[in-house]
């Protein structure tokens, strides 16, 4: 079902709207939550709590496209789960990847940044200037959350060529950060 349609369903309030969300984006929001919350169980919650957001939220919101909304709307959900569960204790998988991160970006993590919506501006252009099966990488290692294991499966290259091109990504990354200006 195209995007346009789904809105549709969910603006005239269609119970046929969280099927097709389901269907559409179901398979992946589980993937992602369960990457962050390590639990079969508070994974789905988190998915039937994404589907109610994004009930709750549309309308008044008419996104466009759809799959990015759907996509922020489930992570943050899950991270959102995540900190509450993890105020005493990590125990994510989802956490190697942020500590992976936490090492380039100023502040230590993005959350200690003063200006995060520039940052974020800053990744995305640089996003934009990597080949695309690096981009691709970067976002389902950081964004979703995906083992280098899984990763390493369905690009059919070994765990060590991933983590080294990872690795070699967020190095560019930092010092693409550092011409912008994010580190003193």
């Amino acid at each position: 079902m195209e995007d346009r349609e789904l809105i549709r369903l969910l603006l005239v309030r269609s119970e046929q709207a969280v099927t097709a969300l389901a269907q559409r984006f179901g398979n992946r929001l589980f993937h992602t939550a369960y990457n962050i919350l390590n639990s079969r169980e508070d994974a789905e919650e988190a998915v039937n709590d994404t589907y109610l957001a994004l009930w709750n939220a549309i309308p008044p919101a008419q996104p466009d496209p759809l799959e990015g909304f759907v996509h922020r709307t489930g992570r943050n959900i899950a991270l959102k789960k995540l900190r509450y569960q993890s105020a005493q204790k990590r125990s994510s998988q989802y956490d190697v990847p942020l500590e992976e991160l936490s090492a380039i970006l100023p502040g230590g993590n993005l959350e200690d940044t003063l200006d995060a919506r520039a940052l974020g501006q800053a990744i995305d252009r640089f996003l934009d200037k990597l080949p695309r099966q690096s981009r691709i990488l970067f976002l389902r290692r950081y964004w979703f959350g995906d083992s280098v294991t899984e990763l390493a499966k369905e690009f059919s290259m070994t765990e060590n060529s991933i983590s080294v091109r990872l690795s070699r990504i967020r190095n560019q990354l930092k010092h693409y950060l550092m011409k912008e200006g994010f580190f003193l």
